[in-house]
């Protein structure tokens, strides 16, 4: 087991990538917590981890909430004493014409984007340089490194991530804490559906056909299954991955290689 006795966070665990991610943890040894805000999802996450026999821990949490984040935090020292491994995975989206987004959409894209990833760090940091030890893993985007029509705010909130890997790893490297990141294409969660669906009826199409379209960005003709992109932050979050800090691997399925 790659994992075995590790204590992970996984922000963003209620679904699709966070929650395959979540199981992928669990069979590989970890005691898993779950910090999201949908507590049915996590809920059902945390069923599927005891399915595998590993200890979950599931707290509602705000990614950009600073009290949340703390009460997180503390509430997985006092159970499991450490923190090995921290995912910041939790993400939205909005999809609109730069002259269509509202302040709102601004804030909320860049509080849980950027913010959360800035809380969550800030929390757990001082405990991993306690320890001498830990790994970090961001989820960025193909938004991070192509533009995507309707998405200049998720472009930029999903580069920000990827500037606060880079820079986060120089920092860290001292206290034997890596920060690397992932940056998946068009995976089939249920955000990226409803994405689809929102952009399908902003232009007048069938869901299908535009799924279709996100489907021919990269050279594989598919969506990404989210246990696909699991396996990268699997690798990231492993010792497989000892001599990596800084890096962000592409799981685009060729989207940035055209």
């Amino acid at each position: 087991m790659k994992l075995r006795n590790k204590v992970a966070i996984i922000t963003g665990g209620s679904s699709g990538i966070g929650r395959a991610a979540a199981v992928l943890f669990a069979k590989e040894g970890a005691n898993v917590v779950i910090a999201d805000i949908d507590v049915s999802g996590g809920e059902e996450t945390s069923r599927l981890i005891r399915k595998e026999r590993a200890d979950v821990l599931f707290i509602k949490t705000d990614v950009s909430n600073s009290a949340q984040v703390q009460n997180m935090v503390k509430r997985t020292i006092e159970k499991y004493r450490k923190i090995d491994i921290l995912i910041n995975n939790s993400g939205v989206v909005r999809v609109g014409s730069l002259d269509d987004y509202s302040e709102e959409d601004f804030d909320l894209l860049f509080r849980t984007n950027v913010k959360g990833i800035f809380l969550c760090c800030k929390y757990v940091v001082p405990y991993m340089k306690q320890q001498k030890s830990g790994v970090i893993v961001n989820l960025a985007s193909i938004a991070a490194h192509v533009g995507q029509v309707n998405h200049s705010l998720y472009c930029a909130s999903k580069a920000g991530a990827l500037a606060m890997t880079r820079a986060l790893a120089l920092d860290l490297a001292p206290y034997n804490i890596r920060v690397n990141s992932v940056s998946p294409g068009a995976t089939d969660t249920p955000m990226l559906r409803s994405d689809v669906a929102k952009q399908a009826m902003q232009r007048n199409m069938d869901p299908e056909d535009l799924k279709k379209e996100f489907e021919a960005q990269g050279v594989m003709g598919r969506w990404a299954k989210p246990e696909e992109v699991a396996t990268g932050i699997l690798y990231l979050a492993s010792e497989d991955s000892s001599y990596m800090t800084g890096a962000d691997i592409l799981i685009d399925g060729g989207w940035a290689a055209r």
